[in-house]
């Protein structure tokens, strides 16, 4: 995610860092941060608000949101992917939610952050619906690794794709060096390898800029596959596997997603495949 994607969501961190703000203590503000996070519908589809466990109704369904930029480590300026995980499990062991919907909107993130994600994957019990508008990146990798069914939520502003992965920073040296400040650095002879692809861009750019790609390669066929494997009938044309963003239309017609719907479809869909798992279909 580049400087200016982080820039153009702005007011989300004015949103999000709010304790200081609104006068709020650090206790308050954790508890709003986490409402907003995470809520609870019974089985009418009407949200209710649970002062324990034991006042969630059976059937309940809980909605996770995953919007704006991601970190892994949440702070008050991001959500966090352990937070948000933290949210899953949370729902994933309650008796009485019986499935989870994922809302989704932001344009990705930390590649740290996936692997959260990955490892509830192989702890999860119930159906998970992914609803979303802006499904890029590390926010098309999420909904991959952890939804049973996505669906797209309007035609109008929601994107999908930005497979890929992107190392990004601002060189600087010019600047402080017009200003007469000259960055050094020393390194023992023990220590020939560390900072090796910064030390390298700085002697030779192109030569670093290519053992930088050799690192980012895995990472990027790691993120394929799991496209690939959340999406056996993917229509691999041009862009899909590669970077490029799609339209909920082309996203449904390469079988990047599932379908193209409403929160109500998500409820109903997440229903079903509630009832279907209750009755060992």
């Amino acid at each position: 995610m580049s400087a200016h994607n982080l820039f153009s969501y702005r007011h989300f961190w004015d949103k999000s860092y709010q304790a200081p703000q609104t006068g709020m203590t650090l206790k308050e503000a954790a508890a709003e941060r986490e409402a907003k996070m995470l809520s609870v519908y019974n089985d009418e589809m009407k949200p209710i608000r649970p002062n324990s466990i034991d006042e969630i109704p059976e059937g309940s369904v809980a909605v996770i949101h995953m919007v704006g930029p991601m970190i892994r480590y949440g702070s008050w300026y991001a959500w966090g992917a352990d937070e948000l995980v933290y949210q899953l499990d949370w729902a994933n062991n309650i008796k009485n939610i019986k499935a989870i919907i994922v809302v989704i909107d932001g344009p990705g993130g930390s590649v740290s952050a996936i692997s959260p994600f990955i490892d509830f994957a192989l702890r999860k019990l119930k159906p998970v619906v992914a609803i979303m508008d802006n499904s890029l990146s590390l926010h098309r990798w999420i909904p991959d690794a952890i939804a049973d069914y996505q669906i797209a939520g309007n035609t109008i502003s929601a994107r999908f794709g930005s497979v890929g992965v992107v190392s990004s920073w601002l060189d600087v040296r010019k600047y402080w060096e017009d200003m007469g400040i000259f960055e050094k650095e020393v390194y023992p002879d023990e220590s020939t390898h560390k900072n090796e692809i910064w030390r390298k861009l700085k002697e030779d750019e192109e030569a670093g800029m290519q053992m930088l790609r050799d690192q980012l390669k895995p990472i990027a066929q790691k993120f394929q596959a799991a496209v690939k494997a959340a999406h056996p009938n993917l229509i691999e044309e041009e862009g899909v596997l590669t970077g490029r963003t799609f339209s909920a239309e082309d996203a449904l017609r390469v079988n990047m997603i599932d379908a193209i719907g409403t929160m109500d479809d998500a409820f109903q869909k997440a229903t079903l495949l509630a009832d279907l798992q209750a009755a060992g279909v």
